[in-house]
């Protein structure tokens, strides 16, 4: 298997499907070790979280609360999330507690950015 098969296969066993999405992405850890808002940059998003490039290092599992702009909406959504992985100075999160204004916006931002592709 080449490396292009084994991300496809990665990409059909993924639950959501990733869109690119490139804008500023602020994050601060919540809990006992509140250092302050990082910002970094979003990759990519899908129903059930972000992914971005920081320049710090986050534990796995650790809660955060994010903030973001996207092109639905001219407010920036504020979300629960917590670290699901990280490879290097990339970070996935995944969404938690959404409201259901939160999730209607995400869900129509990934809507908006399949149109794109």
């Amino acid at each position: 298997m080449n490396c292009a098969e084994g991300h496809e296969l990665v990409m059909n066993r993924r639950r959501y499907q990733r869109y690119e999405i490139d804008t500023q992405l602020h994050v601060a850890l919540l809990g006992s070790e509140q250092r302050g808002t990082l910002r970094g940059r979003s990759l990519n998003i899908s129903e059930a979280g972000i992914a971005g490039v920081f320049v710090t290092v986050w534990d796995v599992g650790a809660p955060v609360r994010l903030e973001f702009s996207v092109p639905v909406t001219s407010n920036p959504v504020r979300v629960g999330a917590v670290v699901r992985s990280r490879s290097g100075h990339r970070y996935g999160f995944e969404f938690v507690d959404l409201t259901p204004e939160q999730r209607e916006i995400i869900n129509k931002t990934c809507r908006t950015l399949a149109l794109l592709e």
